[in-house]
């Protein structure tokens, strides 16, 4: 079975961007491999969740994908500002999420959402 890696991506994205954390690990392979420059050592679906509670709205601004792998930027805002994410996902034949890659743009975090360089 071929798993479409848009349809896991949009599934990915409504998952994290609703908090649903019962879906994301639905999502996520057995041991998929993860970077992020937030807190790289903490606990990912929660950091997940809790800069989707943080920002006022997330929205998928650009979205390209090639063979297993998608690469999205997102447009999130809070207080009015617009600052943006970077993902790289690679997703299994029977659709899994093996691989994430997450670039936030800390100056707006720092600036932000101080309190999640804190707590993670």
């Amino acid at each position: 079975m071929d798993i479409a890696v848009e349809d896991v991506t949009a599934r990915w994205v409504r998952a994290w961007t609703t908090g649903r954390t019962t879906d994301l690990f639905k999502l996520l392979a057995a041991a998929p491999a993860i970077e992020t420059n937030l807190d790289p050592d903490g606990d990912f679906i929660e950091l997940l969740t809790d800069y989707a509670a943080a920002v006022e709205s997330v929205t998928v601004f650009s979205q390209t994908v090639l063979d297993r792998r998608a690469a999205l930027v997102y447009d999130c805002t809070l207080s009015g500002e617009t600052f943006r994410l970077a993902e790289f996902l690679t997703v299994n034949d029977v659709g899994l999420v093996t691989e994430v890659r997450r670039v936030y743009d800390l100056n707006a975090i720092e600036r932000l959402m101080p309190h999640l360089l804190l707590e993670h």
